[in-house]
């Protein structure tokens, strides 16, 4: 039930389509579209591909799909771009045995999960024609979260950006044990992010900060 965000320019070569709870970034690379995280099964119809068509966006021209962790309110958009368009799907490995048998939903079919294209590991750039991104481990969530470290353009500047993909929202369904282990990877990511100077912070579950009035405030930015 979160509201659609209208889709959106972000940088020169960033795009974002969904919603304010759940989001999608599309990157522009000089070899095709590399898209971070798919939406839900049931959002694919409704926001993911007429997301893409109102940024003037083609889905066949996405070749690369990477997950920043393997549940099903991001993979699930996954496996109709990799039918419809040969997209290929790249999750942390850890992910993969649960993307690939999906718990039984409460209510309806399960949720499909994409098959088995790459694995993301720590410190393994993933490449897309002249767009690189970085992956770091941060396990808590899921034992296969995944951060990314990468480059974006700013009106022609460079500007190094980071996605922390594996957000706890609610302690509850975590364990104690697992929040320890959730600790210890942000505070790997705030390493490696100071390391590699990263000064913008994207979200794919972006409940965080007032995402809808930071997209209101990009349409009126003046120049400068």
């Amino acid at each position: 039930d979160d509201p659609v965000i209208p889709p959106t320019q972000l940088f020169d070569n960033v795009y974002a389509i969904g919603n304010s709870g759940t989001t999608v970034y599309v990157f522009k690379t000089s070899a095709g579209l590399l898209m971070f995280d798919s939406l839900a099964d049931n959002q694919r119809d409704s926001q993911l591909l007429p997301g893409f068509q109102k940024l003037g966006l083609n889905p066949a021209d996405v070749k690369l799909i990477v997950m920043g962790h393997g549940h099903g309110d991001h993979f699930g958009g996954s496996p109709y771009f990799q039918k419809t368009y040969g997209s290929k799907v790249y999750i942390g490995e850890p992910d993969w045995p649960a993307v690939l048998n999906p718990p039984a939903a409460k209510k309806g079919p399960a949720v499909e999960g994409p098959k088995r294209d790459g694995d993301v590991k720590e410190g393994e750039p993933i490449v897309l024609g002249d767009f690189k991104m970085t992956p770091y481990s941060i396990p808590g969530h899921t034992p296969g979260s995944m951060g990314y470290i990468f480059e974006v353009k700013d009106n022609g500047k460079k500007r190094v950006a980071a996605i922390y993909g594996g957000t706890i929202l609610t302690p509850g369904p975590i364990s104690d044990e697992g929040l320890q282990t959730y600790l210890k990877s942000i505070a790997h990511f705030k390493d490696v992010t100071k390391k590699a100077k990263a000064e913008i912070v994207l979200q794919n579950h972006p409940l965080m900060y007032n995402f809808p009035k930071m997209l209101d405030d990009l349409q009126s930015r003046k120049k400068g």
